[in-house]
């Protein structure tokens, strides 16, 4: 059960990033965007590493994984910033959902416990099929676009992919603290994520108190900081696959949401929907019986 409270932390921290990306980009350039929040991310995590008595960790081996981390961090980041100025966060969430299928996959090779089996796929394929009808007529909409709406599709499922590998490499790294792993990835990916927002856009104008600033700033505690907390010890305790789930997850909280807190009115479609993607993700958690 406490798998799934912090499963649900997750889809929270990242439910509202697609909305924060897009406001934020009326002001800064996507690159500056990933430098910002994951330069915020990482003052959190090293603030908390500080006052918990610890230290940044130490040894090549150690570091080479979190560039890694860093870079499957920063990557996507920007991937999913640059994506977002051209698609609806609707078809965005459609294309993340090949999140937990390449996790499923890849995880397979790696880690033991994340061995695929018929149910496994099957009910990953069912909460795929959830997003589907949950967005379909964002998919219809993919579908029928050109090139230049294709490539940010493309972007978008590079992204999924990424995150999909950066939540193996925390499993399967040296086994040093939380903290660590957290701050010493974000500290690469903003090192990165600096010098080629730099070079590519110099200096962001920043104003302190404006709302696109403060968006970044949320998205670097919350999204990042936090998730990055949460996602990490749950990969280490549940598994990468199980932590992908979020991906199936997002579409449906931000249609509760808009129920909840807009008024929206929810559809028997959407209702269907996320049945499916209940049903999928049941089917894919539940252990089949030993004779």
């Amino acid at each position: 059960m406490l798998n799934w409270v912090f499963l649900s932390m997750l889809v929270i921290f990242w439910g509202s990033t697609f909305a924060l990306t897009k406001h934020s980009l009326s002001e800064y350039s996507p690159l500056w965007i990933v430098a910002l929040r994951l330069l915020s991310g990482f003052l959190v995590i090293y603030t908390i590493l500080r006052l918990n008595g610890e230290n940044l960790p130490t040894g090549i081996i150690n570091w080479i994984w979190l560039t890694l981390i860093g870079l499957t961090a920063a990557i996507p980041f920007y991937l999913i910033c640059w994506s977002t100025q051209y698609i609806d966060t609707g078809i965005g969430g459609v294309l993340f959902g090949i999140g937990p299928l390449f996790t499923a996959f890849i995880a397979h090779f790696f880690i033991v416990s994340e061995r695929i089996n018929i149910r496994k796929i099957l009910g990953l394929i069912i909460g795929f099929i959830g997003i589907c009808i949950l967005l379909n007529k964002d998919l219809i909409h993919a579908l029928d676009s050109n090139i230049h709406y294709l490539l940010p599709q493309i972007a978008i499922i590079f992204a999924a992919m990424g995150y999909s590998i950066q939540i193996i490499c925390v499993r399967i790294m040296p086994d040093i603290s939380l903290l660590q792993k957290t701050s010493g990835g974000f500290l690469v990916g903003a090192i990165i994520s600096i010098i080629l927002a730099f070079l590519s856009d110099g200096l962001p104008n920043i104003t302190l108190t404006d709302s696109t600033f403060l968006s970044v700033l949320v998205m670097g505690f919350f999204s990042t900081a936090m998730a990055g907390l949460v996602m990490f010890h749950l990969s280490k305790i549940a598994g990468p696959t199980f932590v992908s789930m979020t991906h199936y997850l997002l579409p449906p909280y931000v249609v509760i949401l808009g129920v909840v807190a807009l008024n929206e009115k929810i559809s028997i479609e959407q209702i269907t929907a996320v049945l499916v993607i209940i049903i999928g993700i049941v089917v894919s958690r539940s252990k089949q019986k030993k004779n």
